[in-house]
């Protein structure tokens, strides 16, 4: 069975902080390792914000910075989405914590898991490549810097 987790598309889950985010990917661990058929997560993202373009459609915006209809304004999506040269260092060490908060979770809790995407043209916290560039994932994706995240 292959599911598909991110922490984006409801207006509650894109307001959580960064410690929000991570313990929520934590805690995907029992609901995860309670199915009865082989699980792979098959898609997921570092990406905590839906600020990336067209993520939801063509022309609509996002909840996070309040422009997706119905929606109300969490923060800006400035240094969140675009290239990673704009990413603060506060920011990537975040990317980087959630980024293994998930890859530790899915790999314990289901039988493996898929990064959603390799690579993306304006959306570098989506991109795999981009985070293998800018060091949010490490080479080695089990080379953990917060093996103990979940604990």
């Amino acid at each position: 069975m292959d599911t598909h987790i991110y922490q984006m598309f409801s207006q509650s889950e894109v307001a959580y902080s960064d410690s929000q985010h991570i313990a929520a990917a934590c805690a995907y661990s029992s609901t995860l390792s309670g199915f009865d058929l082989w699980l792979i997560v098959g898609e997921w993202t570092p990406a905590a914000t839906d600020c990336a373009p067209y993520l939801n459609g063509r022309g609509i915006g996002s909840r996070y910075d309040g422009t997706y209809s119905g929606s109300t304004y969490v923060g800006s999506c400035t240094g969140l989405t675009g290239s990673a040269s704009t990413f603060s260092d506060e920011y990537k060490t975040f990317l980087r914590q959630y980024w293994e908060a998930q890859a530790i979770t899915f790999s314990s809790a289901a039988q493996g898991w898929l990064q959603w995407t390799w690579k993306t043209e304006s959306a570098d916290e989506w991109s795999y490549q981009a985070g293998l560039a800018n060091g949010w994932i490490p080479q080695d994706p089990t080379d953990y810097l917060y093996p103990d995240i979940c604990s």
